[in-house]
């Protein structure tokens, strides 16, 4: 039996990853639930109460949104808050699924994670849930690029923090836009996603360093906001398709 969350305005989702069979209480109340397969979405309202019994072995992701920041991530998109999000307990959700898998990763090892590529997720996450079961129509943004102050002002940004301590909220303010026209028109401008495009940009950094010389791998990685050389060594032979000491010796005949 789960213990007594505290009572506070905020609704909690879960994404499970493998079937579930529980019983669930809200507001002191039982409530009748069937078993969840794999990739069920669900969502109770913490004011109410909620209290759970499981069985047997969980395996999932649960998400606290507390309403005062859906109502944040609403203001910035100029987008009516979400309040409530109606979800059938048990709805198979493929996207809110393969989104929560892609987290993974940063939360098992958050030293090779950055803030720019959470906070991606977390906001298609978010937006995903208030177009399909918050009831709040998402407005599309224009097409077209970024112009070219706002571009040079978003790469200069990132270039400075290499280590992707930058949210994908802080850059688009930088520009004057919504979160969602931002990285919309980022990948319209340079074909990459911010995230991806911070990670070459980190390898290009590496690149410089490697010509020179003058440093070894490991300081290299620290340098250019990888966790540490294995981290670099493993980014560096995905968008290389070499290692960096093999690149270096390339690079010297």
């Amino acid at each position: 039996m789960t213990l007594p969350l505290p009572v506070e305005s905020a609704l909690m989702v879960s994404v499970q990853f493998q079937p579930l069979i529980h019983e669930l209480w809200i507001a002191g109340k039982h409530v009748p639930v069937d078993p969840w397969p794999s990739g069920a979405l669900s969502v109770v309202d913490i004011e109410q109460e909620p209290r759970a019994f499981f069985g047997g072995a969980l395996d999932g992701l649960q998400f606290y949104l507390p309403r005062k920041s859906l109502a944040a991530m609403a203001e910035e998109n100029e987008e009516r808050a979400i309040n409530d999000l109606l979800i059938p307990n048990g709805t198979v959700d493929v996207v809110t699924y393969q989104l929560a898998r892609l987290m993974i990763p940063a939360l098992e090892h958050p030293e090779q994670s950055n803030q720019l590529f959470l906070s991606g997720l977390m906001h298609a996450f978010y937006w995903h849930l208030a177009a399909t079961y918050g009831n709040v129509r998402i407005r599309t943004p224009g097409k077209g690029g970024l112009t070219a102050c706002q571009l040079r002002a978003a790469k200069e940004l990132i270039s400075e923090n290499l280590s992707g301590d930058v949210s994908l909220a802080f850059l688009a303010q930088a520009c004057g836009l919504s979160p969602t026209h931002f990285a919309r028109a980022f990948k319209e401008s340079v074909g990459l996603p911010p995230h991806q495009w911070l990670l070459r940009r980190r390898v290009d950094v590496a690149k410089d360093f490697l010509r020179r010389g003058n440093m070894g791998i490991a300081e290299i990685a620290l340098a250019t906001g990888f966790a540490d050389q294995s981290h670099l060594t493993r980014v560096f032979s995905r968008l290389e398709g070499v290692t960096p000491k093999a690149w270096r010796v390339l690079q010297s005949h």
